[in-house]
């Protein structure tokens, strides 16, 4: 029986990649991955966020893609989502990281993908008012705006 990827490699593998992203050390995260064969590149921290979750987080623009495409191209999941049911894209949507938002949605990560709670990532970017990533989310997936929840209708018909 194979061992999912996320479960593989220990604590202390994942917070050297965990601080290599938030640091923007990318040559240290290429060598842990490719030290451990990529054996944690969807290896959960606490609140089971990978590091694909903490580079979608990184402020800066250039470290943020750089670190988004790398965990892409090393076999990262798109859609994984952490223990409330967010996943990378959810949070690029909400922090108005339009730059991450493309490399996902182009990557296949499902703008559709509900949380625990019913809320989209449309429905982020909605709420926390960025207007250019819902715009450009239904041109990159070809996709409607679906809205499955009351609380998001302001926000998107504003």
């Amino acid at each position: 029986m194979e061992t999912p990827k996320h479960k593989c490699g220990s604590k202390t593998d994942s917070r050297i990649l965990l601080d290599a992203i938030s640091n923007d050390k990318l040559h240290l995260a290429r060598f842990v991955l490719d030290a451990l064969d990529g054996k944690i590149i969807d290896s959960e921290s606490e609140g089971a966020q990978t590091p694909l979750i903490s580079a979608v987080f990184l402020q800066d623009s250039g470290a943020r893609c750089r670190f988004v495409n790398l965990l892409l191209q090393r076999g990262a999941s798109v859609n994984l989502p952490d223990e409330s049911g967010r996943t990378p894209l959810s949070y690029a949507c909400e922090m108005g990281h339009l730059d991450a938002v493309k490399i996902l949605v182009k990557s296949g990560a499902d703008p559709e993908a509900a949380d625990a709670w019913g809320n989209t990532a449309l429905m982020y970017a909605a709420a926390a008012g960025h207007s250019a990533v819902v715009e450009r989310i239904p041109s990159l997936k070809q996709t409607r705006p679906k809205c499955v929840s009351i609380s998001c209708l302001p926000s998107l018909y504003i």
